[in-house]
C-alpha cells in the first residue's frame, strides 16, 4: 500500500482569494450603477472569495491523506480527512479495460490537477483525482504513475518502458541515456527531467529518418510515424513519468538518438 499525504496548496488558494477580490472589486463599481450583469457578477465573486476563506481555513486544520493500494485482484483506495474515512473506491482489476492519468497545468509548467480515469470494461469511468481543495502536486502524481506502472496499469508503451527500467536496474533519479535491442524492436530510453528532450527527441527522428512521414499519433506526449512502403514498421516516441521512451519497430536504424546534454553546443536551440 502506498499513502500519500495531499499538499494542502495555501498559496494557491491566496492566489485566486485575491483575484476573485480583485474581480469583486470591479464588478462592485459596475453594481453601484445600478446594473444588473455587474451586480450578478459581483455577488458571484463575492461567493467565489468566500469559499476561498473557507477553503483556507479548511485546509489549514484538517490533513487529508490518500491509502492507494494494487494488488493481483483489485485496485482500491481510501481518502481520509485527518482520521475520518471521507471515500473509499473498489475496483475490479479484471473489469479495468483501459488506464489513463492526466497531470493538468494552469499556466506554463504550474501544477493543476491530476487525474487517473479508469475506464472499465462496461465504458463506465472511475476516476481517482485531487479534487479542488487540495493538490497531490507534481512530484507525488508522478510516484502514483509509476506505481500503477510498475502494477501493469497505464499505457502499454508506458508499461513496456517501466519493465525495461526494472529489468536493467536503471537508477530512475540519474539523469542518463539506455538502449535495449530485442529480436525486431530496438529501444531508446532517456531519464531526465528536461521537458525539451521530447521536442529534441522527435526532431531528431524527423531529420535522421525522412521516409518515415506518415504521422499516427502527435501529442504533447507521444509521436508515432510510420514508413508508407513499410507498413508494419514504426517508430514510437513516449513521455511518461520515468522519462522519454523511443521504440524503433523493424526500423533500418541510423545513428543513435541523444540527449540534450550529450549535444553540447550543438544541442537544438528552442
Amino acid at each position: 500500500m502506498q499513502i500519500y499525504v495531499l499538499q494542502r496548496a495555501i498559496s494557491y488558494k491566496i492566489f485566486m482569494l485575491v483575484a476573485f477580490g480583485f474581480f469583486a472589486l470591479v464588478m462592485y463599481q459596475g453594481h453601484l450603477k445600478n446594473e444588473l450583469i455587474y451586480t450578478i457578477l459581483f455577488i458571484v465573486f463575492v461567493a467565489l472569495c468566500s469559499f476561498e476563506i473557507v477553503s483556507i481555513f479548511y485546509c489549514l486544520f484538517v490533513k487529508r491523506t490518500l491509502h492507494f493500494n494494487i494488488n493481483d485482484k483489485e485496485v482500491s483506495w481510501e481518502f481520509f480527512d485527518n482520521k475520518r474515512l471521507l471515500k473509499r473506491v473498489n475496483i475490479d482489476k479484471s473489469s479495468i479495460k483501459e488506464v489513463k492519468s492526466e497531470v493538468n497545468y494552469l499556466t506554463g509548467n504550474i501544477y493543476s490537477r491530476f487525474t487517473v480515469t479508469f475506464i472499465l470494461e462496461d465504458d463506465s469511468q472511475i476516476e481517482l483525482t485531487d479534487g479542488f481543495l487540495y493538490s497531490f502536486g507534481l512530484k507525488k502524481a508522478e510516484n502514483i504513475s509509476r506505481y500503477m506502472l510498475k502494477n501493469g496499469l497505464g499505457n502499454p508503451q508506458d508499461i513496456k518502458f517501466s519493465k525495461l527500467i526494472e529489468e536493467l536496474n536503471i537508477d530512475i533519479f540519474q539523469q542518463q541515456k539506455f538502449t535495449k535491442e530485442e529480436k525486431d524492436s530496438y529501444y531508446t530510453g532517456v531519464i531526465s527531467k528536461n521537458k525539451k528532450e521530447f521536442l529534441s527527441l522527435r526532431l531528431q527522428i524527423e531529420s535522421l529518418y525522412k521516409d518515415y512521414k506518415i504521422v499516427e499519433k502527435n501529442a504533447n506526449n507521444e509521436y508515432l510515424v510510420r514508413n508508407e512502403n513499410k507498413k508494419e514498421s514504426f517508430i514510437y516516441l513516449r513521455s511518461n513519468a520515468f522519462g522519454y521512451f523511443v521504440e524503433f519497430y523493424k526500423v533500418k536504424r541510423k545513428e543513435d538518438l541523444k540527449m540534450l546534454k550529450e549535444m553540447g553546443r550543438q544541442k537544438i536551440g528552442f
